[in-house]
């Protein structure tokens, strides 16, 4: 009889396999339409594909964070289907590369798609909070996770739709912005990258605190 802890273990594995597949797609698309491109030498090419990649890692990484966090049984199978949407948005706005009012656009997809999600989590969250009731350093952990799910759904979400329908609508209006947007699109996904880390370096602490505990 396959007991509640083996049922976590697949669960996860399910998770990180999913989360490594999904984006290993997106890189190998996003170095599929980069190669070819890299001859222009054009400002919004290169910053693109910084951006893209700081994009790929940020997913990778908070997807992670999550996946140690809180996923275990029951699995969901609209969680999942979230990711490959997410990854279908990001291949297709790095497909795009060269068309950078196309690229904006997309990108306000993707972050409306990752927005969807991170509204979806928080409801997987919240189920899970009796998971974390036994030691303080468990409810420590569960207020991180539940802090960090709010401050990423309120803050990080928004602020990267309203970035990208600005420049979409910017560069439709005035193509010649492109680069501007693009620079400022590379600094704004690598601060993202920044705040995963961060981030993932704290949950490791909870998350080892717990251990300790049991």
């Amino acid at each position: 009889m396959t007991d509640r802890e083996d049922l976590n273990r697949v669960v996860l594995d399910v998770e990180l396999v999913l989360i490594s597949v999904v984006q290993g797609v997106a890189l190998t698309t996003l170095a599929a339409a980069s190669a070819p491109l890299m001859r222009t030498h054009r400002l919004e090419i290169y910053a693109f594909m910084g951006s893209g990649l700081a994009f790929v890692l940020s997913f990778w990484s908070v997807s992670l964070v999550h996946a140690i966090s809180f996923v275990r049984w029951p699995m969901d199978l609209l969680h999942y289907f979230f990711y490959f949407a997410l990854a279908f948005c990001e291949c297709l706005t790095f497909m795009a590369m060269d068309r950078p009012h196309d690229w904006f656009g997309l990108s306000l997809t993707s972050f409306l798609v990752a927005w969807a999600l991170y509204l979806y989590d928080y409801r997987l969250i919240r189920r899970q909070r009796d998971a974390f009731s036994g030691s303080a350093a468990k409810q420590a952990l569960y207020q991180h996770v539940i802090r960090r799910q709010r401050e990423e759904m309120w803050v990080l979400m928004p602020a990267g739709v309203a970035f990208s329908l600005a420049a979409w609508l910017a560069v439709g209006w005035r193509p010649g912005t492109a680069p501007w947007f693009a620079v400022a699109q590379l600094a704004f996904t690598l601060g993202f990258v920044a705040s995963f880390v961060h981030s993932f370096t704290e949950r490791q602490r909870l998350i080892t605190a717990c251990t300790a505990g049991d």
